[in-house]
């Protein structure tokens, strides 16, 4: 069985796929693109990817590739985020000198006021994972380079963590989604069922997000998230991404999503699946 993450190892990711399964053959990946496009060509049995965190909100390219290649969701894994700042172990005494700070835009964004009260001249580079940024201070040993990112990442690249828990919340949390065409239960703490779609708003029917989440409403049908993207075909085309909690009688979603497509409302039900925690 081969997972898909973001990597490369010690990401966040990689630790939730880590978390998540027990056996198999993890295989990193560059960048989110990358991961969802081999999840979709099958290359992949199960991608993991980052969907939202408490800082930041929703990960742009995982929501935009999701709508582009309509994957199916098996699971979601909410784990809690810290950020480390780490340095090669030759400027542990004087990191805050650094000139250089590198990690994932997250990362960079959920540290921002760390960064700003301890580090304000130092120059941001954004990197496609954590672990990138921390690979790139343990090849320039040379540099004052900085990097943020989990405490994996410091272990596997043999960097010096100078300061501890950077983000600018104490509860950060990210929530992973397991991409893939079979279920697949995980050793966790069970949370709720939940269900994710994807809904193309006519943008020439008055009232259309209204009928829309009136159908919720009557049928009492707990929506967790919704959110609108550009389709990026022309100006004024949205989706919206809905998370709705699974009623116990799921003949009650079903028939909610009988009117929604009664209303010719374009959906696609993209997951009914687990959320889990870490014990």
């Amino acid at each position: 069985m081969d997972i898909g993450y973001l990597g490369p190892k010690g990401s966040f990711t990689h630790s939730a796929a880590c978390s998540y399964f027990s056996s198999g053959n993890l295989i990193s990946y560059a960048s989110l693109v990358q991961l969802i496009d081999a999840r979709m060509n099958k290359q992949i049995d199960y991608a993991m990817v980052p969907v939202e965190n408490t800082i930041e909100g929703s990960v742009l390219p995982t929501i935009d590739g999701i709508y582009q290649t309509l994957p199916t969701i098996q699971g979601e894994l909410v784990l809690p985020i810290a950020q480390q700042l780490m340095v090669h172990k030759n400027h542990q005494d004087h990191w805050q000198k650094a000139t250089l700070i590198c990690s994932h835009p997250q990362a960079l964004a959920q540290s921002q006021v760390f960064i700003r009260d301890h580090m304000p001249h130092a120059e941001i580079e954004q990197m496609a994972s954590t672990t990138l940024g921390a690979k790139k201070v343990a090849d320039q040993p040379e540099e004052i380079y900085a990097a943020i990112g989990p405490k994996m990442a410091a272990k596997e690249y043999d960097l010096v963590i100078v300061e501890e828990n950077i983000q600018s919340v104490a509860n950060n949390e990210t929530r992973f989604w397991l991409l893939g065409d079979e279920p697949i239960a995980a050793d966790l703490i069970f949370v709720q069922q939940k269900a994710t779609l994807i809904v193309d708003l006519p943008m020439d029917r008055p009232g259309a997000l209204y009928h829309l989440l009136e159908i919720f409403a009557k049928a009492k049908i707990n929506l967790t998230k919704i959110e609108s993207r550009p389709q990026k075909t022309r100006l004024g085309d949205y989706f919206f991404i809905i998370d709705l909690e699974v009623p116990e009688d799921v003949s009650i979603l079903e028939s909610a999503l009988k009117q929604l497509d009664g209303q010719s409302f374009p959906f696609n039900l993209i997951g009914n699946y687990p959320t889990y925690r870490k014990p």
